[in-house]
């Protein structure tokens, strides 16, 4: 009996000794990186020439830095690495994108989740990717053909704490990745994925970390959702979280996107609770690099001289510069669907906003800079719908711009009005194609890409839809060197009666 009460004595006061750890714990955060590896202007900023900020050289010296200043911490990326620079289509050790990851290898990241642009270059790709990595890959609700991707989470000992980090990725994978890269993929509940693994770890742990890419009001409500998690470290909507959100007792963070910021926060845990915190966006001002990493520099230069040798030809002049917007029509919008209408001759050309992923100033076009505006394997898809099936496009798509932000599409040989009712509801108020007013029962000719076409076949009455062997950047730049001499306008396309 003594014996059982010694035992049971000891096991008490283990238990109590965990439950009383105490220690602080740095996390250092990036997100949204997309092969950024080279700094860009800092468009922001009104001056000439604007200062440069971002690119791996920058970020290097960033987390050093940091890791100097917070010894006891983790280094942890919120998905995306890839799709957005050059860099993801040169090949490094047989893997697209894989000379970012060995960059990513030099900053000895401990964990990493995986985003949906990961998938952009095929899942053989991916599977590349990732045993490329020299970090952790965390992906709890991620599966492909039954099997999980790669490990739930992972634990980790931080000045005598230890530390869960499990990862997230969106629900709706499936609506901001091309189908045909998503065979066999499944995306678990990432609420009642994460509620379940935080169960299971948290008795093992003293602070519990969500590693997600799902975007900033995703990460509310998960949030929201959930009990016994600590903080969010998120992705996905590239939003500068400063100062940190807290929801539910849940602490919120994420920095921006391509490289430009590294996110701290440090916690203060005591009795497995955060008892309090500080935190910081940490620009990365390329003049703020001292002492640059002999490696990552010599990295950073074999790439940049390479992508500039095959891709820095010019091919054209930009006489006005060109713009972007998710949310209204712009003049590098028109351009795109302008020469996707022409050189298909068809009717109408509608192009996602997300599609077009940077502007660009006046001045000298180059191949590289088609190819990061249009970064995306997406092929020229032709096709034939009712005017009703256009107008019906057209409505859902500003419904889907105004309740879940997502963009509106770019388009051709189309100009509507509408008026938005109560409760969001909307009234195309005129919709015209070539000057004359769209008939309901006619048909029209279309051209879109693989990836809008893909979510469209199942929600419309599309005929005759052809994929063409034509990736969509090679349209542009095939025209550009046809037509050197560039100038785009808003034309009043899509108007909003107020």
């Amino acid at each position: 009996m003594n014996n059982l009460i010694f035992i049971l004595s000891a096991a008490s006061l283990l238990l109590s000794c965990g439950a009383n750890r105490q220690g602080r714990v740095t996390i250092l955060h990036t997100n949204d990186m997309h092969a950024q590896f080279v700094p860009a202007p800092a468009t922001w900023i009104e001056t000439d020439p604007q200062p440069l900020i971002g690119g791996m050289l920058a970020l290097e010296y960033a987390v050093r830095k940091a890791r100097t200043d917070h010894p006891h911490s983790l280094l942890l990326d919120a998905g995306d690495i890839s799709t957005g620079t050059l860099l993801s289509k040169i090949d490094y050790d047989g893997a697209l994108n894989g000379g970012f990851v060995e960059m990513m290898n030099l900053l000895n990241y401990d964990a990493v989740t995986i985003g949906n642009h990961e998938f952009d270059e095929g899942q053989e790709n991916l599977a590349k990717l990732l045993k490329l990595a020299n970090f952790d890959i965390v992906a709890a609700n991620l599966y492909i053909n039954g099997q999980p991707i790669a490990p739930a989470y992972k634990i980790y000992t931080i000045d005598g704490l230890r530390v869960g980090v499990i990862g997230i990725i969106l629900a709706d994978l499936a609506q901001v990745t091309a189908v045909k890269n998503l065979s066999g993929v499944v995306v678990a509940d990432p609420a009642e994925t994460a509620q379940s693994m935080i169960d299971e770890i948290d008795g093992r742990t003293d602070l519990i970390i969500l590693l997600t890419h799902q975007g900033d009001d995703q990460d509310q409500i998960l949030a929201s959702k959930i009990r016994n998690a600590d903080i969010i470290v998120g992705g996905h909507s590239h939003t500068r979280i400063d100062p940190v959100r807290r929801t539910n007792g849940v602490l919120i963070v994420q920095a921006g996107a391509k490289t430009r910021y590294l996110g701290r926060l440090t916690v203060q845990v005591a009795g497995d609770t955060v008892t309090s915190f500080t935190s910081e966006l940490i620009p990365t001002w390329v003049d703020s690099v001292k002492s640059p990493h002999p490696g990552m520099q010599q990295l950073v230069k074999t790439f940049q001289t390479s992508i500039d040798g095959e891709y820095g030809r010019r091919i054209g002049t930009l006489k006005t510069a060109w713009k972007i917007h998710n949310h209204y029509e712009t003049n590098l919008g028109n351009f795109i669907t302008d020469v996707m209408r022409t050189s298909c001759q068809t009717d109408v050309a509608m192009l996602n906003s997300g599609a077009i992923r940077k502007g660009l100033p006046a001045g000298p076009i180059t191949k590289k800079d088609v190819m990061e505006i249009l970064p995306f394997s997406n092929y020229v898809t032709t096709f034939a719908c009712s005017g009703k099936t256009l107008h019906d496009i057209l409505r859902d798509d500003i419904v889907a711009s105004i309740t879940k932000g997502s963009g509106l599409l770019q388009i051709s040989g189309i100009n509507y009005a509408y008026q938005v009712r109560e409760e969001n509801s909307v009234e195309m108020i005129s919709m015209s194609c070539g000057g004359e007013a769209i008939d309901p029962e006619k048909i029209y000719s279309g051209t879109t890409v693989d990836f809008v076409m893909h979510n469209w076949q199942n929600r419309y009455e599309i005929y005759n839809a052809e994929t063409r062997p034509l990736f969509i950047a090679d349209l542009i730049i095939e025209h550009i060197e046809n037509n050197p001499m560039i100038e785009a306008k808003v034309e009043g396309r899509i108007l909003r009666i107020r």
